[in-house]
């Protein structure tokens, strides 16, 4: 665990990278818009055959209240909650999605260049299983982690019952939240790692690639997760931002908002796209260290000759 500053420079090559990929970025924004659409239509359908005509559904279109939508959502004949299957399911496809082609993503950030649709689709399909994998054995972590915070959550509270000041459960909790966020910005990287090395090493082992890119990963945890964590800043500042602006349109302004937040999805793509293009960058740049020792074979000696190489004497005439 050190920090070597060896990753100099590949924060802003990872933009570069990026941003001459933009036309990816914008088709993922444009699929993901389309999926949110797709899952919010079934509710929204809901909302104007209940509010269409009705005085709450103008309060709630001149500006939204938390309480009369949270009393909404309570209603069992409105039935808001029986449309959220419709929203699950195309989160579920989107991530698939992103899954699925994950290999040409991660393929083009290691060649830098443009891949036509043959070799996008090709590079996708061929690692689609192997990321597979390693999507599955994340989910294992990730839960474990998500279980060691709910332990956390439950410890907090005793604490909270047995001391007087009630500060000592939320600074638990606030290490907690915070602890977690970096480890499951670790874990994110770690995969990442393994989705690296399987294109560029070309590793068909997923398991033993896995425990390698945790040792990768954990000796330059340091530079790696300041990496990551500088480009997550960025996602978050900008949904900060938004944020605000939001807090300033008015409410009857829809396109406005609708725009503002296709904006916040589009910076959280490509965050998260800007991630994979700087580790790919940094393990292109330092994968000779991380290599398995080749072992040499040294050439064999000549067999000693039985007769020593003299002058043989001359033969009788």
């Amino acid at each position: 665990m050190r920090m070597t500053g060896d990753g100099k420079g590949v924060f802003a090559a990872g933009w570069r990278l990026l941003w001459h990929r933009w036309e990816l970025l914008c088709w993922l924004a444009a699929v993901n818009t389309a999926c949110g659409v797709l899952g919010a239509l079934p509710a929204a359908r809901q909302l104007h055959r209940i509010l269409g005509h009705t005085l709450a559904g103008e309060q709630l279109f001149k500006g939204f209240d938390i309480a009369m939508f949270y009393e909404l959502v309570r209603v069992p004949e409105a039935g808001l909650l029986r449309f959220t299957n419709p929203s699950y399911l195309m989160a579920g496809l989107f991530a698939l999605l992103m899954l699925l082609i994950s290999g040409g993503v991660f393929e083009s950030y290691r060649l830098d260049r443009r891949l036509n649709t043959g070799e996008f689709f090709a590079a996708s399909g061929a690692f689609f299983w192997r990321f597979v994998r390693l999507a599955l054995m994340s989910l294992v972590v990730f839960g474990i982690l998500g279980d060691a915070y709910l332990d956390g959550e439950k410890l907090a509270d005793r604490l909270g019952d047995k001391f007087a000041n009630d500060q000592v459960g939320f600074a638990i909790r606030l290490v907690g939240v915070i602890g977690l966020v970096l480890l499951m910005l670790f874990v994110r990287l770690w995969f990442d790692m393994a989705k690296v090395r399987a294109i560029t090493d070309g590793e068909h082992r997923m398991v033993p690639n896995t425990f390698k890119s945790l040792e990768i990963a954990r000796q330059r945890v340091l530079d790696l997760l300041w990496l990551y964590l500088r480009i997550s800043l960025v996602a978050w500042i900008a949904a900060l931002i938004a944020f605000l602006i939001w807090m300033r349109v008015p409410p009857a302004a829809i396109w406005a908002t609708f725009i503002l937040l296709e904006l916040v999805v589009l910076a959280q793509l490509g965050a998260r796209m800007w991630q994979v293009a700087a580790l790919t960058l940094w393990y292109k740049r330092y994968a000779a260290e991380f290599a398995q020792p080749s072992l040499e074979v040294a050439e064999p000696e000549p067999p000693l000759s039985l007769y020593p190489e003299t002058e043989l004497p001359p033969a009788d005439a």
